[in-house]
């Protein structure tokens, strides 16, 4: 009987094994060689054939949960404890049986080990079935309100009690007498305590919408957020998976071995989350184009935090429920480090990009992607602060460092887009009209310019500086049409033109002068084709500047010269008139 295993009949099995073992201390005793050696054989096959049954016990109930499964579970908004129908009762009896008599001889600490390794193994299994699942699907994850502790966890549930397996396995056991009868599972001593004080995690909560932690960002980055949402996926089916394996053990083992069966079967699922998060991570550091497309690795990354912070009152409730007192023990202490780490160090890395970015000139001077996205990433920044500064605390970094990093994104923006060059200084003015501006335009509408203020005081000074001498340089786009219009005012200063006889010189003066403004206004209408001003007031602004410089003027020369009777094809001659200058010059900018 023995050697075919105890599947059969465990109770006769386990009073054969005894009465081995007693015939093996009688063999010692006596000093009877053989027969002790053959006993030992013998009893080391028994207790291996024990150990495979209790194996095969486990497994039967320990079969990888479908991801299809897994996903439902991890959708809905409350959380189901596995009760007595959803458990292999035969099953979990005996193991319990085989455990009871590995206890009394000692030898309990290997079977702690291989149900906790081969339990922990079936969560993992369940994690990676999921994840190559996630891999290949694009699923919507919705927040579980599970995530918050509330003063009604600990509405009771039914109980499944010791009772209800000394029932089921009460026939069998008459034979094994006053030992058996010693174990917790039959005996009224050291009987789990209900469900309702052993573990209030386990009740359905209350819904909590403040706990929907995927309400962080807008339906479009979150959309775009897969890797993350599927790594936000497995922490869930993590949680729940903990949570369902505590139901198990209250029915498997005594509350002395519960928290260590539990901090052994952490182990292999946490390795696995502990090996995404290290290469999730490394794929977000080592993305292209963070502040453009690839700024959705920082929500990512945030998001993933946010989980663990909302997610904190449950686990520290977890934990302390189920003894787990050493980090090591605590997947929080474990995995949220690595996703705070990669957080400030792509922080750093957005700088560097934005320092070292050479992408030339937008068209038309216009306000440059770099700049439109560095702004909306320092704005968006501000909206998740408080986890950054939480990373840093972390990191027994001072709070400052949030302050520091805005005030950094805007120095090396402005630093880029003033050493960007370009061959026409024009259209290099125009291009740091337009940046400027509008870096000190969305600085001043939002809540930046108190928090960048704060590092760099004369903000608005300096940057409206910066603008003044661009506007500068840009003017200088009209010096062909005054240097033009003023040689003019220049050669009647020196010869005294009259209205009534002109010299033939004179004739061909004004001849030649006419031509060069006129097409110095057709060079500065074709020239500003090109140019962009984005800002309406800026626009105005600058035409306003243009004619104050050459309207004005162009209007006096041409009330002082272009009635003169200097040619018979005054067409030719004077194209232009004040105010067809003026409404070119209310076109500009226009296209």
């Amino acid at each position: 009987m023995l050697n075919s295993g105890p599947s059969t009949n465990l109770v006769d099995y386990l009073v054969e094994l005894d009465r081995l073992n007693d015939a093996h201390k009688y063999f010692k005793q006596i000093h009877a060689e053989d027969e002790l050696k053959r006993s030992v054989v013998l009893y080391n096959i028994a207790i291996q054939k024990l150990i495979e049954e209790s194996d095969r016990l486990i497994v039967h109930y320990s079969t990888p949960i479908n991801p299809d499964e897994l996903i439902e579970v991890c959708k809905s908004t409350t959380y189901e404890p596995v009760s007595a129908e959803d458990v292999q009762v035969s099953d979990l009896s005996m193991f319990r049986i085989i455990f009871d008599w590995f206890k009394e001889h000692g030898y309990q600490q290997g079977l702690l080990d291989r149900y906790a390794t081969k339990r922990g193994s079936m969560i993992c299994e369940s994690i990676k079935l999921l994840a190559g699942h996630l891999g290949q699907k694009s699923v919507r994850r919705v927040s579980i309100n599970m995530f918050t502790v509330n003063p009604r966890l600990s509405t009771p549930r039914r109980s499944f009690n010791s009772d209800m397996i000394r029932e089921h396995v009460k026939a069998q056991l008459t034979r094994l007498g006053r030992r058996i009868a010693r174990s917790p599972v039959f005996s009224g001593q050291d009987t789990p305590s209900p469900p309702s004080r052993r573990n209030s995690l386990l009740a359905v909560p209350k819904t909590n919408e403040e706990a929907d932690f995927d309400r962080l960002f807008s339906s479009m980055r979150f959309a775009n957020d897969r890797e993350a949402n599927r790594y936000k996926y497995l922490l869930d089916a993590m949680v729940i998976l903990l949570l369902r394996e505590t139901d198990l053990l209250f029915y498997v083992f005594s509350n002395e071995y519960k928290s260590l069966v539990l901090n052994k079967l952490i182990e292999v699922p946490l390795t696995f989350l502990y090996t995404e998060a290290q290469q999730l991570c490394t794929a977000i550091e080592e993305s292209e184009n963070k502040i453009y497309d690839g700024k959705f690795a920082f929500y990512a990354l945030v998001s993933i935090i946010r989980w663990f912070h909302n997610s904190k009152p449950l686990l520290v409730k977890f934990y302390k429920e189920n003894d787990m007192k050493l980090p090591q023990q605590q997947f929080t202490y474990t995995l949220l480090p690595i996703f705070e780490d990669s957080l400030i160090k792509y922080l750093r890395l957005t700088l560097d990009e934005i320092q070292n970015d050479s992408s030339p000139l937008s068209p038309g001077g216009q306000v440059h992607p770099l700049t439109i996205h560095v702004l909306d990433y320092m704005e968006d920044y501000l909206s998740y602060e408080d986890t950054v500064i939480k990373a840093y605390h972390n990191r027994s970094d001072t709070t400052t460092q949030s302050c520091v990093h805005l005030a950094d994104l805007y120095r090396v923006l402005c630093t880029n887009i003033f050493e960007k060059k370009h061959d026409d200084t024009i259209i290099r003015a125009i291009f740091l009209i337009n940046n400027t501006n509008y870096i000190l335009k969305r600085i001043e509408k939002s809540s930046l310019s108190s928090v960048v203020g704060k590092i760099h005081s004369n903000l608005k000074m300096n940057t409206e500086n910066h603008i003044g001498k661009s506007i500068k340089i840009y003017m200088k786009c009209c010096s062909p049409i005054v240097n033009a219009i003023q040689q003019m005012f220049h050669y009647d200063d020196q010869h005294h033109l009259t209205n009534h006889q002109l010299r033939d010189c004179d004739r061909d003066q004004l001849k030649r002068n006419f031509l060069i403004v006129n097409s110095a206004i057709d060079a500065f209408q074709q020239q500003h084709q090109e140019y962009i001003i984005d800002d309406v007031q800026l626009r105005d602004q600058l035409k306003s500047e243009i004619k104050k410089t050459i309207l004005d003027i162009f209007t006096e020369y041409h009330s002082k010269f272009a009635s003169k009777h200097f040619t018979h094809n005054p067409e030719k001659y004077v194209r232009y008139t004040p105010a067809i200058l003026e409404h070119l010059i209310e076109q500009l900018f226009e296209n």
